[in-house]
């Protein structure tokens, strides 16, 4: 008990003195996750070292979580923050790969596009839906979003299939089961949840601007249980796990990049979360 209340001490004085070393602000969602060093703090999370980091790499100057291809974006000045005991994790990230062959044999984004995120090579190849946006993928069905992007393979929201490099939906690695495009083509399908979700579909889309939304996450719009990833549409910030619903059309956005895109800022609530929340209480 004394040990972790120190650690927390440690983790908020931190906080505190960091932002002033420059680089991107902390996403205050991740304080949780400063300092245990359980490979638990998401991409825009303060970090120690390299072992609080699901990326593995934790940048300097006041040590951010972030994805290995933007380390030295931002005013980020590389992974490695944290002295020489942040180096051993990343090397302990290294086995996945090992224990993963057909990720492996999939090679790196050598053909173009942006870089993989490395925390999901676990799901590469495995046509279980579970690769998150940003993590390399074999076919479609590898993809929770259903869009497995060229020209490498990397899983993507599909409004932004073109963008950053991106060839658009629809890649199949030469490596992958001759059923893998099958997946692909019922891609469409993902239009119909909208249809079983009616909060989402009547929340409507993006009419008012900004970024188009993930559909990947439309089970999350309007239930307030804070599971909305971000790039996904919310009704108020009670649906994002980031806490921030960003406008003009509300979308979950990490509290640093909230008025980038086009986006105007955290505290959009949509008029239908306040008639629900007004019916609530009669």
């Amino acid at each position: 008990m004394k040990s972790f209340a120190v650690v927390s001490f440690l983790a908020f004085a931190s906080y505190v003195a960091a932002q002033a070393n420059g680089g991107p602000p902390f996403d205050p969602s991740g304080a949780k996750n400063v300092g245990n060093g359980a490979g638990a703090q998401f991409i825009g999370g303060q970090c120690l070292s390299a072992a609080d980091c699901g990326s593995g790499c934790c940048a300097g100057p006041s040590g951010i979580c972030s994805g290995l291809g933007a380390q030295t974006q931002a005013g980020k000045t590389g992974c490695g923050f944290g002295g020489g005991a942040a180096a051993a994790p990343p090397a302990a990230a290294a086995p996945p790969p090992a224990a993963a062959p057909a990720p492996a044999a999939a090679g790196t984004n050598a053909a173009g596009g942006p870089p993989f995120d490395p925390a999901g090579v676990p799901n590469v190849g495995n046509g279980a839906g579970k690769q998150f946006i940003g993590g390399q993928c074999l076919a479609a069905a590898d993809c929770g979003s259903g869009c497995c992007a060229g020209p490498s393979g990397i899983c993507s929201g599909v409004g932004a299939q073109t963008q950053a490099g991106k060839t658009g939906c629809g890649f199949v690695a030469g490596g992958a089961p001759a059923a893998a495009p099958a997946p692909a083509a019922a891609a469409p399908p993902a239009a119909a949840p909208p249809a079983a979700a009616p909060p989402a579909a009547v929340a409507g889309t993006n009419a008012a601007g900004g970024p188009p939304f993930d559909p990947a996450g439309v089970p999350n719009v309007g239930n307030g249980a804070g599971k909305q990833f971000i790039g996904g549409q919310c009704l108020a910030a009670a649906d994002c796990g980031s806490g921030c619903c960003a406008g003009p059309s509300g979308i979950c956005s990490g509290v640093g990049a909230q008025t980038q895109a086009g986006k105007t800022g955290c505290g959009f609530v949509s008029k239908r979360f306040i008639s629900r929340s007004r019916r609530s209480l009669l």
